[in-house]
């Protein structure tokens, strides 16, 4: 009984993850992941007691890494004469590995999280790197905060590009390291205006 409900646990995982990646969180039905899974909305049940629960089992890993990753990017002051320092924190091996093992759920969190508690955590990051980037741009208020608004965006976009892609571990690592590069090197050049 009990490795017919890991195997059932397994399955449902496997299939609410991929129908959340689709259709996202507040477009998935437990209906149609049990369908997908091959399980009756009652064996489901038995397994998880909830879409939130379903949810979370699949994101909460990766989301306790991000908000630890936000926590040391928080502490961090990025200024013109570090900033390229700063950024190397995306590149170490601790989150490349994160990113790496947490692929699914970051992306889950990061695209398909509309209706979670995790709704808002993109966004958050948005913000929080934006409001680190703005100061050090060379013009006046209103406008360095909506360029750091969209150059931070990007940054996080170009990040999830690269996870949804299917690269190998060395590929996401060298294209991160691309990323980055173009992205310090875009506010290098502003900075000398």
């Amino acid at each position: 009984m009990q490795d017919w409900k890991e195997e059932a646990r397994h399955k449902i995982l496997s299939e609410a993850q991929h129908l959340f990646l689709e259709r996202g969180y507040d477009r998935t039905s437990l209906q149609m992941i049990a369908e997908k899974a091959g399980v009756s909305k009652g064996s489901l049940y038995r397994c998880f007691t909830s879409k939130e629960e379903l949810f979370y089992e699949l994101t909460d890993s990766a989301a306790a890494r991000l908000k630890a990753l936000l926590v040391r990017l928080r502490g961090k002051r990025f200024d013109p004469a570090t900033g390229r320092r700063e950024y190397q924190i995306f590149e170490s091996e601790e989150v490349i590995s994160m990113l790496l093992e947490e692929k699914y759920g970051l992306l889950l969190i990061m695209e398909q999280a509309q209706g979670t508690r995790y709704e808002d955590l993109r966004p958050g990051m948005i913000d929080m790197m934006a409001a680190k980037i703005a100061p050090m741009l060379a013009v006046d208020e209103e406008n360095s905060l909506l360029l750091a608004q969209i150059m931070a965006r990007n940054l996080i976009d170009g990040v999830v590009h690269i996870l949804k892609n299917r690269l190998q571990p060395r590929d996401v690592r060298a294209n991160l390291q691309r990323l980055l590069e173009y992205h310090t090197r875009g506010i290098d050049s502003l900075l000398k205006k």
